[in-house]
């Protein structure tokens, strides 16, 4: 954190939610937060259309993917799940994020459209950002 600096923290943290953001709008996804100037750098909550189960969505993602998502939680419970973008979250992880999702949601049957790791890509490719140096 401290060689990173933190401003480039927070930058980092913007362009994996913003790529995040693009590839599930791609999809035809609605994100859970309907109001663009309070999403949020720290996870998007996707919501899937009416009558899909997002916890068998991540349950599918687990057992594929091994990779686990967050869950809705109270009213949303089984209608969204979380893809967080904090911590050591970087664009090789963001793209392997999506596409775990985009597996899942093939395997499941949810109707989405293809390519939102491809529109993910582009943005991260348009908006690239300084490499984090290796510790010493």
């Amino acid at each position: 954190l401290h060689q990173e600096g933190l401003d480039n923290v927070f930058l980092r943290h913007d362009r994996a939610a913003e790529a995040t953001r693009r590839c599930v709008e791609h999809w035809g996804f609605e994100i859970q937060c309907s109001n663009p100037d309070e999403y949020s750098s720290s996870l998007t909550a996707v919501r899937l259309p009416e009558r899909h189960s997002a916890d068998r969505l991540r349950a599918e993602i687990l057992a594929r993917c091994n990779m686990s998502l967050g869950s809705g939680l109270g009213p949303l419970a089984d209608k969204v799940f979380r893809i967080g973008h904090l911590g050591d979250f970087h664009d090789l992880m963001v793209t392997g994020t999506l596409s775990g999702v985009e597996i899942g949601l093939k395997a499941t049957g949810i109707p989405y459209r293809p390519g939102g790791v491809e529109a993910a890509l582009s943005y991260l490719a348009g908006n690239a950002a300084p490499l984090a140096q290796a510790a010493e």
